[in-house]
């Protein structure tokens, strides 16, 4: 019985230094990985020139990422101000025999006020359509009073409902 004892103690403790054996190749092979990246054989400083690289490369991400956002940004404000942002609708009667308000004028503006109106002019037997260039808000032009309404609306920025202060015909 104690022979037996013995030969299951020395069977443990062979499988112990098989394993540690195991694990000690697997820990030596990281080793030499890591002492790849040091040319003097030091672990520390390999780590630590390891730890710099990966610094120095999140910092080159984040500055160019940032540098692209920004010029991203600069770009869609530069576009943004160009955009036709500014609207004004009035809706009348050209002519007096035609009701329903079918005749419109639409001023769409950007932010320096530069766009255009559109004008449709209905009647029984005709439909007439009209584009004025407008710069910094004024045309080269005379505008129908209505054109005059949709414009400063766009301009001020006018609610429906709200009044303008200019004069229907």
């Amino acid at each position: 019985m104690n022979n037996t004892l013995l030969l299951i103690s020395m069977g443990i403790i062979i499988v112990l230094i098989l394993i540690c054996f195991i694990l000690i190749m697997i820990n030596s092979s990281k080793v030499n990985t890591l002492l790849d990246y040091s040319d003097d054989g030091d672990i520390i400083g390999a780590l630590k020139e390891y730890y710099n690289k990966v610094d120095d490369l999140a910092k080159t991400v984040n500055d160019k990422s940032d540098a692209v956002l920004l010029s991203r940004l600069a770009n869609c404000e530069g576009q943004t101000s160009m955009s036709l942002k500014k609207l004004g609708v009035v809706n009348f009667d050209a002519y007096e025999d035609v009701t329903g308000k079918l005749s419109f004028a639409v001023a769409i503006l950007n932010s320096s006020n530069d766009g255009i109106i559109i004008t449709s002019l209905y009647g029984h037997n005709s439909c007439n359509t009209y584009v004025r260039e407008i710069e910094h808000g004024k045309t080269q032009v005379k505008l129908l009073s209505e054109e005059m309404q949709a414009l400063n609306k766009a301009i001020n920025g006018l609610k429906k409902g709200q009044k303008d202060g200019s004069e229907q015909k």
